[in-house]
């Protein structure tokens, strides 16, 4: 179960860093850099540690990841251009 979270945020913070960077939103690619490090971390740490199994819970936390940062930078994005 680790490694499914680790592997979730990972993956979805790379992909909201991703829409950051297209998109020119320093702040954000700032913050979400620290948080990218932070949830490598724990990944590494998880992988040195699993069962070999356990890339299963990695590719299921990688493939929600990128679907949900995909969807959550849009709506973000959308609510911060419709405030201005």
């Amino acid at each position: 179960m680790t490694l499914l979270i680790a592997t979730f945020l990972t993956v979805f913070l790379l992909a909201f860093q991703q829409q950051n960077v297209v998109h020119g939103h320093y702040a954000l690619a700032a913050i979400t850099s620290f948080l990218i490090a932070t949830a490598q971390f724990a990944m590494i740490r998880g992988v040195s540690t699993g069962e070999p199994w356990e890339f299963v819970w990695m590719g299921l936390g990688g493939a929600c990841g990128v679907t949900l940062s995909m969807a959550a930078h849009r709506k973000f994005i959308k609510r911060k251009a419709h405030d201005r």
